[in-house]
């Protein structure tokens, strides 16, 4: 092929290359470009006319590549990174551009990524479909996100599409993990001890009727806010779960009292049931409800007081005899 219409970084190359054609190696013979035996200063000499490949005028290159890559469900709710290909049901993947040139790639789910090399300059759409063993799209309509083509040689510019949960076109069901913390601290450490708990699972704005799983070797109780139990003093690695929860979002309502039965915590959490049972550990730290009764008493007693009997009754004798 001629090198007339080589196309994008050869003009740079022709710089270089004279000062390969027609030099002089070590041994003093002339390094000839194109004759197929590499020698210095040639980076490579493939010996054809092609200058389109990875070696162009005896100069090596690297083209520039544009890596599109693709997550699932990532930081659907705080503490939830994301779902694996296997939670999802995807095995393939496909990823679409659209813009000044059309390209599609399928890859396995499990690669999480494909590249393209050499795109021509402008804006793209990069669509992202994930499959199912038959080929079956597993979404309602694709994930999508912008991207520039990458015009720098030898250099990688990476697009991350998050398929999110509104996008999945089949439910799906997942295990729920979780551990309560009260202000920090775990049931006999938190202020007061914490001796009874209650849990409320919302989807939907719907109580769950699913109680926690005693598999794990902790107490089984409802999730639907009607059955107080002991408190359940879970770690990371022993961790409350449920089984068989619609996949999405959902909310947690947990409320801890003390010995006589009074409510000394309670806070409303939103988070995420993901797809599967390969799913992190949800932590929840329950805010104190005596936190604002104790800052109120102490400052307003104090001002008040302190500061009115001084000004008033001090300042006042003092100054008036003088004057009268």
């Amino acid at each position: 092929m001629s090198r007339a219409g080589v196309g994008i970084g050869v003009a740079a190359a022709l710089a270089a290359v004279a000062a390969v054609v027609g030099s002089c190696s070590d041994d003093g013979h002339t390094v000839v470009c194109g004759d197929g035996k590499a020698e210095p200063p040639e980076q490579c000499d493939d010996g054809n006319t092609n200058e389109l490949d990875g070696c162009r005028l005896c100069i090596a290159y690297i083209p520039p590549k544009n890596v599109v890559k693709w997550d699932f469900n990532a930081m659907a709710a705080p503490g939830f990174s994301s779902d694996g290909c296997i939670d999802v049901g995807a095995s393939t993947v496909r990823v679409a551009l659209t813009g000044p040139t059309a390209a599609s790639r399928d890859a396995s789910c499990s690669l999480r990524q494909v590249s393209f090399e050499e795109l021509p300059a402008g804006t793209y759409t990069a669509a992202v479909t994930p499959l199912d063993s038959a080929g079956a799209s597993l979404v309602a309509t694709p994930a999508t996100a912008a991207l520039d083509a990458n015009q720098v040689p030898a250099t990688t510019v990476e697009t991350v599409v998050n398929v999110t949960p509104d996008k999945w076109a089949r439910p799906m069901t997942g295990t729920f993990y979780f551990m309560l913390r009260w202000a920090g601290m775990n049931c006999a450490m938190a202020a007061p001890p914490v001796t009874t708990q209650v849990v409320t699972l919302s989807i939907g704005g719907t109580p769950v009727a699913a109680s926690t799983s005693a598999a794990t070797g902790l107490p089984s109780y409802r999730l639907d806010g009607t059955q107080p139990i002991a408190c359940v003093n879970s770690m990371l690695a022993q961790a409350e779960a449920v089984d068989n929860l619609p996949f999405g979002p959902a909310r947690i309502a947990v409320v801890g009292r003390d010995v006589g039965g009074a409510e000394m915590f309670r806070q409303t959490f939103d988070t995420f049931v993901g797809a599967g049972r390969a799913n992190p550990v949800l932590q929840f730290d329950v805010a104190s409800t005596i936190d604002a009764g104790i800052d109120a008493p102490t400052d307003a007693p104090t001002d008040a007081p302190t500061d009115a009997p001084t000004d008033a009754g001090v300042d006042a004798p003092v100054d008036a005899p003088p004057d009268a």
